[in-house]
Protein backbone atom coordinates (compact mmCIF):
# COMPACT_ATOMS: atom_id res chain seq x y z
CA UNK A 1 0.00 0.00 0.00
CA UNK A 2 1.26 3.29 -1.15
CA UNK A 3 1.92 6.26 1.56
CA UNK A 4 -0.15 7.23 4.17
CA UNK A 5 -2.48 10.22 4.76
CA UNK A 6 -2.25 11.96 8.23
CA UNK A 7 -5.41 13.30 9.36
CA UNK A 8 -4.68 14.85 13.38
CA UNK A 9 -6.32 17.28 15.12
CA UNK A 10 -7.40 18.23 18.95
CA UNK A 11 -10.61 16.93 19.90
CA UNK A 12 -13.58 18.95 18.62
CA UNK A 13 -11.94 20.51 15.73
CA UNK A 14 -13.57 18.94 12.98
CA UNK A 15 -11.26 15.38 12.40
CA UNK A 16 -14.09 13.53 11.58
CA UNK A 17 -15.68 15.12 8.75
CA UNK A 18 -12.46 16.16 7.23
CA UNK A 19 -11.07 12.21 7.86
CA UNK A 20 -14.24 11.39 6.40
CA UNK A 21 -13.85 13.49 3.39
CA UNK A 22 -10.53 11.76 2.39
CA UNK A 23 -12.87 8.27 3.26
CA UNK A 24 -14.90 9.70 0.80
CA UNK A 25 -12.29 9.31 -1.81
CA UNK A 26 -12.48 5.90 -3.91
CA UNK A 27 -8.98 4.87 -3.59
CA UNK A 28 -8.63 5.31 0.14
CA UNK A 29 -8.56 2.88 2.87
CA UNK A 30 -9.72 5.02 6.23
CA UNK A 31 -8.98 3.95 9.76
CA UNK A 32 -11.02 6.15 12.25
CA UNK A 33 -8.78 6.72 15.75
CA UNK A 34 -7.03 3.57 15.99
CA UNK A 35 -4.24 4.41 18.07
CA UNK A 36 -7.76 5.61 21.05
CA UNK A 37 -8.65 1.66 20.12
CA UNK A 38 -4.92 0.12 20.28
CA UNK A 39 -2.84 2.78 22.58
CA UNK A 40 1.00 3.58 21.52
CA UNK A 41 3.32 3.80 23.70
CA UNK A 42 4.97 6.76 22.39
CA UNK A 43 4.44 10.05 25.19
CA UNK A 44 1.54 12.29 24.35
CA UNK A 45 4.29 15.26 23.65
CA UNK A 46 6.92 13.52 22.70
CA UNK A 47 9.82 15.64 21.52
CA UNK A 48 11.01 15.66 17.80
CA UNK A 49 14.26 14.90 18.31
CA UNK A 50 13.07 11.21 19.83
CA UNK A 51 11.66 9.64 16.71
CA UNK A 52 14.12 7.64 15.69
CA UNK A 53 13.69 5.28 19.17
CA UNK A 54 9.61 5.13 17.97
CA UNK A 55 10.29 4.45 14.25
CA UNK A 56 9.74 0.54 14.57
CA UNK A 57 6.56 1.07 16.53
CA UNK A 58 5.02 3.42 13.85
CA UNK A 59 5.91 1.41 11.49
CA UNK A 60 4.59 -2.01 13.12
CA UNK A 61 1.27 0.52 14.07
CA UNK A 62 0.70 2.31 10.07
CA UNK A 63 1.02 -1.72 9.18
CA UNK A 64 -1.24 -3.50 11.18
CA UNK A 65 -4.00 -0.89 10.11
CA UNK A 66 -5.40 -2.48 7.26
CA UNK A 67 -6.37 -5.44 9.27
CA UNK A 68 -8.20 -3.80 12.27
CA UNK A 69 -11.38 -5.18 12.46
CA UNK A 70 -12.96 -3.07 15.61
CA UNK A 71 -16.01 -1.23 14.12
CA UNK A 72 -14.97 1.47 15.51
CA UNK A 73 -11.97 1.92 13.72
CA UNK A 74 -13.08 0.65 10.19
CA UNK A 75 -17.09 1.35 11.03
CA UNK A 76 -17.50 4.86 11.25
CA UNK A 77 -20.21 6.21 8.90
CA UNK A 78 -21.04 6.91 5.78
CA UNK A 79 -19.24 3.73 4.40
CA UNK A 80 -18.29 4.86 0.65
CA UNK A 81 -18.13 2.32 -2.36
CA UNK A 82 -14.09 2.04 -3.46
CA UNK A 83 -12.54 1.39 -6.49
CA UNK A 84 -10.98 -1.87 -5.45
CA UNK A 85 -14.57 -3.56 -3.61
CA UNK A 86 -17.10 -4.76 -5.24
CA UNK A 87 -21.01 -4.00 -4.92
CA UNK A 88 -21.53 -7.26 -3.62
CA UNK A 89 -18.06 -6.90 -1.09
CA UNK A 90 -19.26 -3.08 0.26
CA UNK A 91 -22.32 -4.44 0.91
CA UNK A 92 -21.45 -7.22 3.03
CA UNK A 93 -19.09 -4.53 5.05
CA UNK A 94 -22.18 -2.78 5.77
CA UNK A 95 -23.66 -5.67 7.29
CA UNK A 96 -20.50 -7.17 8.68
CA UNK A 97 -20.30 -3.10 10.60
CA UNK A 98 -23.93 -3.09 11.63
CA UNK A 99 -23.64 -6.86 13.20
CA UNK A 100 -20.50 -6.00 14.77
CA UNK A 101 -22.16 -3.13 16.46
CA UNK A 102 -24.51 -5.14 17.55
CA UNK A 103 -22.10 -7.15 19.07
CA UNK A 104 -20.51 -4.74 20.88
CA UNK A 105 -23.54 -3.90 22.72
CA UNK A 106 -22.62 -7.19 25.15
CA UNK A 107 -18.70 -7.53 24.24
CA UNK A 108 -16.94 -4.43 23.65
CA UNK A 109 -15.00 -4.22 20.23
CA UNK A 110 -16.50 -7.26 18.49
CA UNK A 111 -15.04 -7.64 15.61
CA UNK A 112 -15.85 -7.09 12.00
CA UNK A 113 -16.14 -10.23 10.15
CA UNK A 114 -15.30 -8.77 6.55
CA UNK A 115 -14.19 -5.02 6.22
CA UNK A 116 -12.01 -4.02 3.31
CA UNK A 117 -8.10 -4.09 3.61
CA UNK A 118 -6.76 -2.59 0.22
CA UNK A 119 -4.76 -6.03 -0.47
CA UNK A 120 -4.55 -6.22 -4.33
CA UNK A 121 -4.79 -2.49 -4.71
CA UNK A 122 -1.35 -1.15 -4.45
CA UNK A 123 -2.46 2.67 -5.56
CA UNK A 124 -4.63 2.50 -2.11
CA UNK A 125 -3.75 5.44 0.10
CA UNK A 126 -4.29 4.64 4.11
CA UNK A 127 -5.70 7.48 5.85
CA UNK A 128 -5.05 7.36 9.68
CA UNK A 129 -7.12 10.44 11.72
CA UNK A 130 -6.14 11.14 15.12
CA UNK A 131 -7.00 13.46 18.11
CA UNK A 132 -5.25 10.95 20.00
CA UNK A 133 -1.59 11.42 18.23
CA UNK A 134 -1.98 15.19 17.59
CA UNK A 135 0.89 15.86 19.47
CA UNK A 136 3.00 13.24 17.98
CA UNK A 137 2.92 14.40 15.08
CA UNK A 138 6.38 15.93 14.54
CA UNK A 139 7.69 12.65 15.43
CA UNK A 140 5.43 10.50 13.25
CA UNK A 141 6.27 13.07 10.43
CA UNK A 142 9.94 12.26 11.18
CA UNK A 143 9.46 8.52 11.67
CA UNK A 144 7.70 7.78 8.47
CA UNK A 145 9.09 9.63 5.71
CA UNK A 146 6.34 8.59 3.20
CA UNK A 147 3.61 10.20 4.67
CA UNK A 148 1.84 13.31 4.46
CA UNK A 149 -0.44 15.17 7.02
CA UNK A 150 -3.19 17.48 7.57
CA UNK A 151 -3.05 19.66 10.74
CA UNK A 152 -6.45 20.68 11.52
CA UNK A 153 -6.69 23.75 13.60
CA UNK A 154 -10.37 24.96 15.25
CA UNK A 155 -10.80 28.52 17.09
CA UNK A 156 -10.07 28.18 20.39
CA UNK A 157 -13.52 29.97 21.44
CA UNK A 158 -14.85 26.74 19.35
CA UNK A 159 -12.64 24.17 20.42
CA UNK A 160 -13.69 25.36 24.17
CA UNK A 161 -17.56 25.81 23.20
CA UNK A 162 -17.93 22.21 21.70
CA UNK A 163 -15.77 20.65 24.75
CA UNK A 164 -18.19 22.20 27.08
CA UNK A 165 -21.08 21.39 24.97
CA UNK A 166 -20.33 17.80 25.30
CA UNK A 167 -19.21 17.79 28.76
CA UNK A 168 -23.39 19.36 29.76
CA UNK A 169 -24.63 16.80 27.85
CA UNK A 170 -22.65 13.74 29.00
CA UNK A 171 -20.99 12.75 25.50
CA UNK A 172 -17.66 12.07 26.98
CA UNK A 173 -17.06 8.27 28.05
CA UNK A 174 -14.76 9.76 30.97
CA UNK A 175 -16.54 13.20 31.41
CA UNK A 176 -13.90 14.04 34.29
CA UNK A 177 -11.04 13.59 31.98
CA UNK A 178 -12.96 16.59 29.97
CA UNK A 179 -12.84 19.08 32.31
CA UNK A 180 -10.27 17.91 34.63
CA UNK A 181 -7.16 19.12 32.52
CA UNK A 182 -4.38 19.65 34.76
CA UNK A 183 -2.84 16.34 34.34
CA UNK A 184 -2.71 17.32 30.38
CA UNK A 185 -1.48 20.64 31.14
CA UNK A 186 0.96 19.65 33.41
CA UNK A 187 2.48 17.69 30.25
CA UNK A 188 2.17 20.54 27.87
CA UNK A 189 4.18 22.76 30.52
CA UNK A 190 7.18 20.22 30.71
CA UNK A 191 7.66 19.91 26.75
CA UNK A 192 10.49 22.38 25.19
CA UNK A 193 7.76 24.88 23.65
CA UNK A 194 5.67 25.18 26.97
CA UNK A 195 8.35 26.07 28.93
CA UNK A 196 8.58 29.06 26.91
CA UNK A 197 5.33 31.15 28.92
CA UNK A 198 7.24 30.36 32.41
CA UNK A 199 3.79 29.13 33.50
CA UNK A 200 3.81 26.19 36.23
CA UNK A 201 0.55 24.35 37.34
CA UNK A 202 -0.64 26.34 40.40
CA UNK A 203 -1.11 29.25 37.81
CA UNK A 204 -3.02 27.19 35.52
CA UNK A 205 -5.11 26.04 38.65
CA UNK A 206 -6.05 29.12 39.25
CA UNK A 207 -7.60 30.17 36.24
CA UNK A 208 -11.10 29.28 34.86
CA UNK A 209 -12.24 25.87 33.06
CA UNK A 210 -12.65 27.64 29.82
CA UNK A 211 -8.78 29.38 30.46
CA UNK A 212 -7.62 26.07 30.89
CA UNK A 213 -9.11 24.68 28.31
CA UNK A 214 -8.15 27.50 25.85
CA UNK A 215 -4.04 26.65 27.27
CA UNK A 216 -4.66 23.11 26.25
CA UNK A 217 -5.32 24.54 22.68
CA UNK A 218 -2.28 27.24 22.86
CA UNK A 219 0.51 24.56 23.94
CA UNK A 220 -0.74 22.00 22.05
CA UNK A 221 -0.37 23.77 18.98
CA UNK A 222 2.32 25.98 19.62
CA UNK A 223 3.88 22.15 20.23
CA UNK A 224 2.96 21.04 16.89
CA UNK A 225 3.56 23.97 15.14
CA UNK A 226 7.13 24.17 16.18
CA UNK A 227 7.30 20.53 15.74
CA UNK A 228 6.94 20.52 11.71
CA UNK A 229 8.07 23.80 11.23
CA UNK A 230 9.66 23.82 7.86
CA UNK A 231 8.38 20.31 6.88
CA UNK A 232 6.71 20.18 3.03
CA UNK A 233 5.11 17.26 4.11
CA UNK A 234 2.68 18.97 6.77
CA UNK A 235 -0.31 21.82 5.63
CA UNK A 236 -2.31 23.20 8.32
CA UNK A 237 -5.67 23.82 7.78
CA UNK A 238 -8.22 25.91 9.43
CA UNK A 239 -11.49 24.36 10.25
CA UNK A 240 -13.51 27.37 9.56
CA UNK A 241 -11.86 27.78 6.34
CA UNK A 242 -13.28 24.32 5.07
CA UNK A 243 -16.66 25.21 6.68
CA UNK A 244 -16.81 28.78 4.48
CA UNK A 245 -15.39 26.69 1.22
CA UNK A 246 -15.85 23.01 1.41
CA UNK A 247 -15.40 22.42 -2.27
CA UNK A 248 -12.31 24.62 -2.64
CA UNK A 249 -10.46 23.77 0.73
CA UNK A 250 -10.89 19.75 0.32
CA UNK A 251 -9.20 19.94 -3.21
CA UNK A 252 -6.40 21.65 -1.86
CA UNK A 253 -6.35 19.07 0.15
CA UNK A 254 -6.59 16.15 -2.01
CA UNK A 255 -4.07 18.00 -3.98
CA UNK A 256 -1.39 18.18 -1.19
CA UNK A 257 -2.22 14.26 -0.48
CA UNK A 258 -1.60 13.76 -3.79
CA UNK A 259 -5.58 12.42 -4.43
CA UNK A 260 -6.96 13.05 -7.92
CA UNK A 261 -10.71 14.63 -7.41
CA UNK A 262 -13.67 12.30 -7.10
CA UNK A 263 -17.06 13.03 -7.89
CA UNK A 264 -18.35 10.76 -5.24
CA UNK A 265 -16.36 13.27 -2.89
CA UNK A 266 -18.24 16.39 -4.33
CA UNK A 267 -21.60 14.33 -3.54
CA UNK A 268 -20.55 13.78 0.26
CA UNK A 269 -19.93 17.41 0.49
CA UNK A 270 -22.97 18.22 -0.61
CA UNK A 271 -25.04 16.02 1.31
CA UNK A 272 -22.81 16.67 4.11
CA UNK A 273 -23.02 20.42 4.19
CA UNK A 274 -26.59 20.47 3.27
CA UNK A 275 -28.09 18.68 6.24
CA UNK A 276 -29.59 20.05 9.78
CA UNK A 277 -27.44 19.31 12.56
CA UNK A 278 -27.73 15.41 13.00
CA UNK A 279 -25.85 14.95 16.39
CA UNK A 280 -23.07 16.13 18.66
CA UNK A 281 -20.89 13.34 16.41
CA UNK A 282 -22.41 13.74 13.36
CA UNK A 283 -20.66 14.95 10.12
CA UNK A 284 -23.91 16.13 8.53
CA UNK A 285 -24.47 19.28 9.58
CA UNK A 286 -24.45 23.11 8.22
CA UNK A 287 -20.47 23.53 8.48
CA UNK A 288 -20.79 27.09 8.94
CA UNK A 289 -23.39 27.54 11.34
CA UNK A 290 -21.18 24.64 13.46
CA UNK A 291 -17.96 27.40 13.34
CA UNK A 292 -20.07 30.48 14.30
CA UNK A 293 -22.15 28.25 17.21
CA UNK A 294 -19.65 29.74 20.02
CA UNK A 295 -20.40 33.38 19.57
CA UNK A 296 -23.63 32.09 20.84
CA UNK A 297 -23.27 29.68 23.46
CA UNK A 298 -19.98 31.69 25.14
CA UNK A 299 -20.70 34.60 27.47
CA UNK A 300 -18.41 37.93 26.45
CA UNK A 301 -16.69 37.79 29.48
CA UNK A 302 -15.71 34.46 28.41
CA UNK A 303 -14.78 35.21 25.00
CA UNK A 304 -12.65 37.96 26.25
CA UNK A 305 -10.21 35.76 28.10
CA UNK A 306 -10.30 33.01 25.68
CA UNK A 307 -9.21 35.88 23.23
CA UNK A 308 -6.78 37.27 25.72
CA UNK A 309 -4.59 34.32 26.04
CA UNK A 310 -4.44 33.83 22.02
CA UNK A 311 -3.47 37.37 21.63
CA UNK A 312 -0.71 37.08 23.69
CA UNK A 313 0.85 33.59 21.51
CA UNK A 314 2.54 33.73 18.22
CA UNK A 315 -1.12 31.46 17.43
CA UNK A 316 -2.60 34.41 17.08
CA UNK A 317 -1.93 35.18 13.32
CA UNK A 318 -3.82 32.14 12.67
CA UNK A 319 -7.14 34.06 13.97
CA UNK A 320 -5.89 37.42 13.75
CA UNK A 321 -8.92 39.17 11.63
CA UNK A 322 -11.56 37.10 13.18
CA UNK A 323 -13.56 34.23 11.82
CA UNK A 324 -17.04 35.89 10.79
CA UNK A 325 -15.77 35.74 7.17
CA UNK A 326 -13.00 33.38 6.85
CA UNK A 327 -10.34 33.68 4.42
CA UNK A 328 -8.28 30.41 3.22
CA UNK A 329 -5.38 30.63 4.94
CA UNK A 330 -4.25 26.71 4.80
CA UNK A 331 -0.91 27.17 4.38
CA UNK A 332 2.24 24.58 4.89
CA UNK A 333 3.59 25.15 8.08
CA UNK A 334 6.34 27.02 8.27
Amino acid sequence: MNSCILVFGMPRSGTTWIGKLFDSHPGTLYRHEPDSFRPLSLPLFPEKESASHYRYELDRFVASLPRMRSPEVVGKQPLFPKSYQSAAALAFYRISVLAAKAASRARRHSPCVYRPTGEGSPQARLVWKSIESSGRLGVCIEALPETRAIHLLRHPCGYVASVLRGVAAHRFSDGASSTDNMWLLERLLATSTGQTHGLNVDDLKRLSLEERLAWCWVLTHEKILADVAGSARVLTVRYEDVCAEPLAMTRRMFDFAGLDWSAQTASFIDASTAAADAGYYSVFKRPQAAAQRWRSELAPPVIDRILRILRGTPLSRYYDEGVTSPQSCAQAAT
